[in-house]
């Protein structure tokens, strides 16, 4: 668990919440953006020192029910949410204790000041779907989707590639799983 990243996030997602979208007044004395700890921790039915402690980087891992009521708390999207839970129980780099992929992101960091924002947003996206139109010379063009599966012990990936059920062209990959297996030299 990395608590650092963890306590960063948290707080980045509490700040972006306007207390008025949760249905609690805005009050005029905010020093800060977004929702305050307790509020966050209230809304999450956890203690507010509990949520403290995850924010200062000093709590213990998370529970999967913790996780579940941070993420509804926070507003989290579902890949936000899925963020939470690989920072809750897992490094966020794929070679977290490599130094020199820490130190390419400390480089990065420094040497850019666009990285440097977009590091320190915290901000999560999906990955989007990916989709490839082969032009195959029988059956014309082939439009299908892309899934990666990460091998990571094995630095390798498998990419699968699948049509859309029913679509035009699922119909063409039947059909060319066929084409060319037919005798067209035996007399019917």
């Amino acid at each position: 668990m990395d608590r650092r990243e963890l306590a960063a996030f948290l707080r980045s997602r509490r700040e972006r919440i306007i207390p008025a979208d949760v249905g609690l007044p805005a009050g005029p004395r905010r020093r800060t953006p977004g929702l305050r700890r307790e509020e966050a921790a209230q809304l999450a039915f956890i203690s507010t020192e509990y949520y403290t402690r995850l924010e200062q980087a000093r709590g213990p891992r998370p529970s999967q029910e913790v996780l579940a009521g941070l993420a509804r708390a926070l507003r989290l999207s579902d890949a936000e949410r899925d963020h939470l839970h690989r920072l809750a129980g897992a490094p966020p780099a794929r070679y977290p204790d490599d130094p020199e992929v820490a130190e390419l992101v400390r480089e990065l960091h420094e040497g850019s000041e666009e990285f440097a924002r977009l590091w320190d947003s915290h901000d999560v996206a999906g990955a989007p779907a990916m989709t490839k139109t082969f032009q195959h010379p029988l059956v014309g063009p082939v439009t299908v989707n892309c899934d990666v599966l990460d091998i990571t012990d094995r630095d390798q990936r498998v990419v699968i590639y699948t049509a859309v059920p029913g679509s035009p062209s699922e119909q063409a990959l039947r059909l060319l799983a066929v084409v060319g297996t037919q005798r067209m030299d035996v007399p019917t």
